[in-house]
């Protein structure tokens, strides 16, 4: 019955510690709409897409596996941030 127990908390604690990761999130981006800075996410998402369209020899299902990661706004921001040689390792491993 303990394991049970523990592994219930240990999945309430992930759970807690993912829901803190949002709300931290939505308070720098408050923070800067409140600072006249809007991000658009969507934008984002397609500067995320032209950076992958300049890599050559990606094949489709990297390219597509990529795609379904920019979704996740930390994803695009580690993406646009890592130098050419870096996101062909990432590619390269998805």
């Amino acid at each position: 019955m303990s394991d049970a127990l523990q592994a219930w908390t240990e999945a309430t604690k992930a759970k807690t510690k993912a829901s803190l990761a949002k709300v931290e999130r939505y308070k720098k981006a408050k923070n800067l709409e409140e600072n006249n800075f809007t991000i658009n996410l969507d934008f984002f998402l397609t500067i995320c897409v032209h950076l992958l369209e300049r890599i050559e020899q990606i094949d489709n299902d990297n390219y597509m596996k990529a795609v379904e990661k920019f979704k996740d706004p930390d994803w695009r921001e580690i993406f646009v941030n890592m130098s050419m040689d870096r996101k062909k390792a990432w590619l390269a491993r998805l």
